[in-house]
């Protein structure tokens, strides 16, 4: 079977019985399947509640630890990473590790909060993210981005516009050496991309929940896997 392999960075929940679970959403899992990848769960491998542990109180990861992420993201030829509440070390080393092995990598809201964050403190910059009025969390659109003609995320769709469903109440302030490629008609930054890497792609919208019903973000994640693809 000629298809990517493309690992889902999972997130932890609580599930109805208030089990600590960690997870992957289903419009995840079919939005690669739907634009031609294999979906697959890349697990965090700290023996830890991810959930009901306080950021503060997570140690840094081990070489052990460290080698066997590696070991699941070596299985695979693209890392998508979902959005969700708050980030952890393991995504920041995920992030690191594909940035620096230039595996395909897209990002979604909270995880392209962390790209840009992460682009910031390693060229020195501690700014943190931004407080923002939050969006509506209904319907199929929010509002409109502006889209830079001289970045890749215009290659891929081919207009200067877009109606997406960003849905955040944190927002970059900029970035240093990552190229900011749409913005919204207030400023905030909405995507931004690595120009220099293979694909590294960060939205602060959720494509996946628009498979349906807009193909410009299909067109998005077929991009992302067949350079998954290629790899």
């Amino acid at each position: 079977m000629d298809k990517p392999i493309i690992g889902i960075v999972t997130r932890p929940l609580k599930d109805t019985l208030e089990r600590s679970v960690d997870t992957v959403t289903d419009t995840c899992r079919r939005a690669i399947l739907k634009n031609g990848g294999i979906p697959v769960g890349i697990l965090p491998t700290q023996e830890i509640n991810y959930y009901d542990t306080l950021t503060k109180d997570i140690p840094d990861l081990s070489l052990d630890e460290k080698d066997m992420i590696i070991s699941q993201i070596d299985l695979c030829d693209g890392i998508f990473m979902q959005g969700g509440k708050r980030w952890f070390k393991y995504d920041e080393f995920i992030l690191d590790y594909a940035t620096k092995n230039n595996i395909p990598l897209l990002g979604i809201c909270m995880s392209m909060q962390l790209m840009g964050r992460m682009d910031l403190m390693n060229n020195g910059d501690m700014t943190p993210l931004i407080k923002v009025k939050g969006h509506a969390t209904e319907g199929k659109y929010v509002h409109d981005i502006i889209i830079d003609k001289s970045s890749l995320l215009y290659e891929i769709v081919g207009k200067t516009s877009l109606q997406v469903n960003s849905r955040h109440s944190y927002a970059l302030p900029y970035t240093k050496s990552l190229k900011v490629s749409a913005t919204s008609s207030d400023g905030v930054v909405e995507a931004i991309e690595n120009t220099s890497n293979n694909f590294t792609m960060g939205l602060q919208w959720h494509p996946e929940l628009m498979i349906s019903y807009d193909e410009d973000e299909n067109k998005i994640l077929k991009y992302f896997i067949d350079k998954a693809k290629k790899r």
